[in-house]
C-alpha cells in the first residue's frame, strides 16, 4: 500500500522461506522514497484530518515483521521484510556437571535430540548473560544448523554423556564468531579441546579471523588475544559484568583501505598498531551531494542482555536527529546497554562519526574483517 502510493515505478517483488520463517523483498527503482518511518524510533503524526497517513503502512509493516534491511544501489532500493515462525520456548529439565568417563569425541552436531540437550544444560549451567538467545528455543537453534548458519561442534565422554558444545557462525565472508565454549564438565578440561576443534573446522573455510561472542572464559591460553572488555549494565545489578571479546587471526593479512572519521582516526590507528595491521585510512570529507532527508537505522534487540544493537541501514540528512530519538526511545524503555557498529568499507559509515560523538557514542571495539571491511562498534555511554 505504501510503495503504491508514492512514483516507484514497476516493482519487483520475491517471496522465499528462510531457515526461521520467511522473507519478502521489494525491489524498484527510486533513491527518493522516505522509508524513515520503519525507524524503531519513529512516531509520525497519524492523529486527525492533518495526520502523516501515508507512511501508515510502511509503520505497520516495519512493527508487525520481525526484522527488515534496506540496500540501495545506485538509484536502485532494495527491501526486504522477515516474519519469524514461533517455536515453542525450552521447558528446561534438571541438569549436573558430568565427571568425565574415559576419553572424550568430538563431532560436528545437527541433530534436534542434542542440541535440545545441549541449549538445555547451557541455560542451566551458565549465567543468563553468556546464553545465546536462540537456545531459549531448541527447535530455532536446530533450524540454523540445519541451514547452515550456524555450527556446533559437541563433546562427549566414553559413557556417551555431553561434557561439552562450541557454536560459531559466519559474521562476513571473512571472519567467524564463536559463543562459549561450553563445558559441562566438572574440572572445566574441556574447553581447550573444544577450542581446537572449532579452530580446525573453521580454519578449512576462508575466514581470516576468529572472534569470541559471549565468552565463558580467559581465551589467552588458547592464542587469543583481548580485543576489548564491555561493560554490561544488566536489571537488578549495581556492578557491571565485563564481557571479554577475544580475536584470533587464521589468515596472514595483507593489509586494506578503510574509511575514518577524525572523531575516532586516533582509536583505529592505536588499535591497528596494537593488532600489527597495514590499514590505508582515507578521512571521509563533505562533497555536497544531495541526501535524501530521512535516514534509516536497524535494531538488534536483546532484553536479556539489556542490549540494543544499532546499525546504518540508509543514509540521510537526519541522521543526528535520528540516532538520537533511538537512543532516547531505547533508553526510556530500560535498555542499558547501547551500542552501533559501523563498516569501514562505506564512506557514509564513516560520516556518522560525529554525530554519533554528539549523541554520547565511543569507539570500543574493532574487528578487523568484521563485514565488508573492518568494523567498528561504538557504545553509548550516558554520563557523556
Amino acid at each position: 500500500m505504501f510503495l503504491a502510493s508514492v512514483d516507484v515505478g514497476d516493482i519487483e517483488t520475491t517471496i522465499r522461506t528462510i531457515p526461521t520463517g520467511v522473507e519478502i523483498s521489494f525491489s524498484f527503482v527510486s533513491a527518493d522514497v522516505d522509508l524513515s518511518a520503519m525507524n524503531l524510533a519513529s512516531a509520525p503524526n497519524i492523529d486527525g484530518e492533518n495526520g502523516d497517513w501515508t507512511c501508515l503502512p510502511l509503520l505497520l509493516a516495519a512493527r508487525m515483521s520481525d526484522g527488515f534491511r534496506v540496500r540501495l544501489d545506485g538509484r536502485r532500493m532494495e527491501l526486504a521484510l522477515r516474519v519469524d515462525k514461533v517455536y515453542p520456548e525450552l521447558k528446561p529439565f534438571p541438569v549436573e556437571r558430568i565427571c568425565l568417563q574415559g576419553r572424550m569425541t568430538f563431532s560436528g552436531v545437527s541433530d534436534a535430540d542434542s542440541l535440545f540437550e545441549a541449549c538445555n544444560a547451557i541455560t542451566a549451567l551458565y549465567p543468563e548473560h553468556v546464553v545465546p538467545e536462540w537456545c531459549a528455543c531448541p527447535g530455532r537453534t536446530a533450524d540454523l544448523v540445519g541451514a547452515g548458519e550456524l555450527f556446533a561442534i559437541e563433546a562427549r565422554d566414553a559413557s556417551g554423556h555431553l561434557c561439552g558444545i562450541v557454536f560459531w557462525e559466519m559474521r562476513s565472508e571473512q571472519s567467524v564468531t564463536f559463543f562459549g565454549p561450553y563445558d559441562f564438565s566438572t574440572d572445566g578440561s574441556v574447553v581447550g579441546e573444544l577450542v581446537n576443534a572449532m579452530l580446525q573446522a573453521v580454519g578449512r573455510t576462508r575466514a581470516k579471523n576468529v572472534f569470541n561472542s559471549l565468552g565463558t572464559q580467559s581465551l589467552a591460553d588458547h592464542g587469543f588475544e583481548l580485543m576489548a572488555e564491555l561493560p554490561y549494565l544488566l536489571e537488578g545489578a549495581s556492578e557491571p559484568v565485563m564481557h571479554s571479546v577475544w580475536g584470533r587471526m587464521l589468515q596472514e593479512d595483507f593489509g586494506a583501505v578503510v574509511w575514518t572519521h577524525s572523531e575516532f582516526a586516533d582509536f583505529l590507528r592505536s588499535r591497528y598498531d596494537a593488532l600489527e595491521l597495514v590499514r590505508d585510512l582515507r578521512p571521509v570529507s563533505e562533497l555536497g551531494e544531495v541526501v535524501q532527508p530521512g535516514s534509516v537505522i536497524g535494531a538488534r534487540l536483546s532484553p536479556a542482555l539489556s542490549e540494543a544493537f544499532l546499525y546504518p541501514e540508509l543514509n540521510g540528512a537526519d541522521m543526528g536527529d535520528n540516532l538520537g530519538r533511538h537512543v532516547a526511545s531505547l533508553t526510556s524503555a530500560g535498555y542499558r546497554n547501547i551500542f552501533f557498529e559501523i563498516d569501514l568499507s562505506k564512506g557514509w559509515h564513516a560520516a556518522i562519526g560525529s554525530s554519533l560523538c554528539r549523541c554520547g557514542f565511543r569507539p570500543e571495539l574493532l574487528l578487523p574483517h568484521g563485514g565488508q571491511s573492518d568494523t567498528l562498534v561504538f557504545r553509548h555511554v550516558s554520563e557523556a
